[in-house]
């Protein structure tokens, strides 16, 4: 037996009204509304389910008649019950309603019996006309619903207004051809079980918003899309297999051609279109708006919101700002402009799809002060409510949307223009909250930008200063050297020793100085050492003391022959640190007395001791005020001496120790890593 095509819209609407049942009685409230709305949507399905199984012969034809009757008299029902808050004891309500219950049951009573009172008039009374005056009653009902509910309640039932205006004009266009010639159209009766599944989405959002009924169904907005996209997609190609059975019954010889071109058209049709942004954006912005109590998903939203700042991106925080926003208003791109402080200028820091070059904008500038007024957290240049305020960037950006406010702690930091949404949208108090909120940490972000920057920035001229202050004390040392020179010039001019050495020292005055313009210029660097050889320490350190000595400097160095080896990366930034210590310590030895040197290799570590009979320092002086910046006790010194010794030591893989006594004397140890330890560590 071959079935005909409302055989299956019919099944099609019987099981997505049981579906809405369920769904009523599981998750809705327990009110009187939701009882009707359950009834009503029970008798939508017990309606379908009729003219499937009178299809198959197991009902007969009286069924499907009555089932109809009950069910326009179920949502009839829902209308009253829902204009009821209130308004029980209303007169004209009481009256609608016993209007209600007679055209209703006579209906039902004309369905049910083969009654046929005559004509009168011209007019048949009979079941057709009975219809007739029910979907009439329905269509009067539905528009004192919608004409006398409160603003409030509008956006509950507005929804449900517009289903029912739907399926009552729908059976009008059913009813009237049948009330004239008493013969069914057999296409429309096919269509109308298709009219009730596009509107049930209608019924099921007046579910969730009206506040009695109380649809709590919570779903992922995801799978909420999907399953929309789901059903469209099943509504459409059912309605395109009727046309296209209609068409090859009834088309003629080019039947098949057409019905086939109309299935492929179809299909092609909503590859394209479930394809484009702009309709999955339109889907979306309809989804959220009409199926949840709130716009968006706040677990969502701020899981994308920390994504996209997380995310990299060549184009800097500024750019990952910018996206954020743009992609959290579903917004195909824009531009940004961050404060810049002393330049007293919002300048352009990112630019995303956006049409027009951007300039800066200075702080008075007149487009600025709309967003004086902290309450304002964005311009819709699109709303004809922003007022003259939007002109300014009206005219500057024609083509873009929305402006955004960057505030940090109540201060502007930022200007966010964005392009149109790729689906047309309006925003509403919720849009505000969730924009003023997420700008107000995507300032925060900014300024945290800005501030890194300025600190790297200040950390580079730290560090240049820290290499000129090195420079500069370098610069004093190879002075005291030349000087010291020149000092013994007069007395030891005539030694043969002296004048060689003097030319010594002076030849590595003159190689310390091109060094250190070098190092001025940040081209010098550390000349690296074979780790497994190591550097002969007490070797160096003997032929630095013989150079001085040689100058006629009063200085000391015991056991000059055993070898001991270090890792040294750097010998002249070694003998640097020697020189400076030496220095010192030749300074406070008082005259007759001598600074002595002397090495010890143990414990992985290889000690050079330099022993002066000075002053001595205080326990509280060496922790608190020796190796700090800008600290001396000299009249002409720097207070740089010590510190960079003590960098310098560390930047090799070493330290310094001091052990001073006041009155006795002071003892620096330069430790370096001895190269035998480091040797083992590499083998290993």
């Amino acid at each position: 037996m071959s079935l005909s095509a409302a055989f299956y819209t019919h099944a099609a609407a019987a099981l997505g009204y049981a579906i809405f049942v369920a769904l009523l009685a599981v998750w809705g409230a327990r009110s009187r509304l939701t009882a009707f709305m359950a009834l009503a949507a029970g008798m939508t399905a017990v309606w379908a389910l009729s003219w499937v199984l009178f299809d198959l012969g197991w009902l007969p034809v009286w069924a499907p008649t009555v089932a109809l009757a009950l069910r326009d008299g179920s949502w009839i029902a829902i209308i009253l019950t829902t204009m009821a808050a209130g308004r029980e004891k209303d007169a004209v309500w009481r009256r609608l309603v016993a209007i209600s219950v007679a055209v209703v049951g006579v209906d039902i009573l004309f369905a049910a019996l083969p009654t046929d009172l005559g004509t009168f008039a011209g007019i048949a009374v009979d079941h057709q006309l009975t219809r007739v005056a029910t979907t009439i009653l329905g269509l009067i009902l539905v528009e004192n619903l919608m004409r006398n509910v409160s603003s409030d309640e509008f956006w509950a039932v507005k929804s449900l207004g517009i289903g029912l205006t739907a399926v009552f004009i729908f059976n009008l266009v059913l009813g009237i051809p049948q009330f004239l010639t008493h013969l069914p159209d057999e296409g429309l009766v096919a269509a109308q079980p298709i009219v009730f599944l596009v509107v049930l989405p209608l019924f099921v959002v007046a579910a969730v918003r009206n506040p009695t009924l109380k649809l709590g169904i919570h779903s992922s907005r995801r799978i909420v899309f999907h399953t929309a996209t789901v059903v469209a997609v099943g509504i459409l190609l059912q309605g395109t297999a009727v046309a296209a059975y209609y068409i090859r019954n009834y088309g003629g010889t080019t039947a098949t051609v057409l019905a086939v071109l109309l299935v492929f058209a179809t299909l092609v049709a909503f590859a394209v279109a479930i394809t484009s942004g702009r309709v999955r954006s339109a889907l979306r912005t309809f989804i959220n708006e009409n199926f949840f109590s709130y716009k968006y998903d706040y677990r969502v939203e701020w899981q994308k919101f920390i994504q996209s700042l997380s995310a990299w991106d060549d184009g800097g925080v500024a750019m990952r700002v910018l996206r954020t926003l743009s992609e959290l208003m579903d917004s195909p791109g824009g531009a940004l402009w961050s404060y810049r402080d002393r330049w007293n200028q919002f300048m352009p820091a990112a630019q995303w799809s956006f049409p027009t070059e951007l300039a800066p904008f200075g702080m008075g500038d007149a487009a600025l002060k709309v967003f004086e007024d902290e309450a304002v957290s964005f311009l819709d240049l699109s709303s004809a409510d922003s007022g003259p305020a939007a002109q300014p960037w009206r005219e500057r950006f024609p083509a873009a949307w929305l402006i955004v406010p960057l505030r940090y702690r109540a201060t502007l930091t930022g200007i966010a223009v964005l392009n149109p949404p790729r689906a047309a949208k309006s925003l509403n108090w919720e849009d505000r909250n969730l924009i003023a909120l997420v700008s107000m940490q995507l300032a925060a972000y900014l300024v945290q930008e800005e501030t890194a920057q300025a600190l790297a920035d200040a950390r580079q001229l730290e560090e240049f200063n820290k290499r000129i202050a090195f420079i500069l004390h370098d610069i004093k040392n190879t002075i005291g050297q030349l000087s010291l020179i020149a000092r013994n010039a007069e007395q030891f001019g005539d030694n043969k020793e002296f004048r060689k050495d003097m030319v010594l020292t002076i030849e590595h005055s003159v190689e310390k100085l091109h060094e250190l313009l070098a190092r001025l210029r940040g081209e010098a660097g550390a000349l690296p050492v074979d780790a497994t050889e190591g550097t002969n320490l007490t070797a160096l350190v003997a032929d630095f003391v013989g150079r001085k000595r040689g100058m006629g400097i009063d200085i000391a160095m015991s056991d000059t022959e055993n070898p001991a080896f270090v890792t040294l990366s750097d010998r002249k930034a070694f003998l640097n640190v020697l020189e400076h210590v030496v220095t010192n310590a030749i300074e406070a030895t008082p005259v007759g007395a001598q600074v002595h040197l002397r090495i010890e290799d143990g414990g992985g570590r290889v000690r050079v001791n330099v022993d002066d009979q000075g002053a001595g320092m205080t326990p509280q002086f060496i922790a608190k005020e020796l190796f700090r910046p800008l600290r001396t006790t000299k009249g002409a010194g720097m207070g740089i001496g010590a510190y960079q010794a003590k960098e310098t030591m560390r930047d090799l893989g070493g330290d310094i120790e001091v052990s001073s006594k006041v009155g006795r004397g002071t003892t620096i140890t330069l430790l370096l890593p001895s190269a035998t330890t480091q040797q083992r560590r590499i083998s290993a």
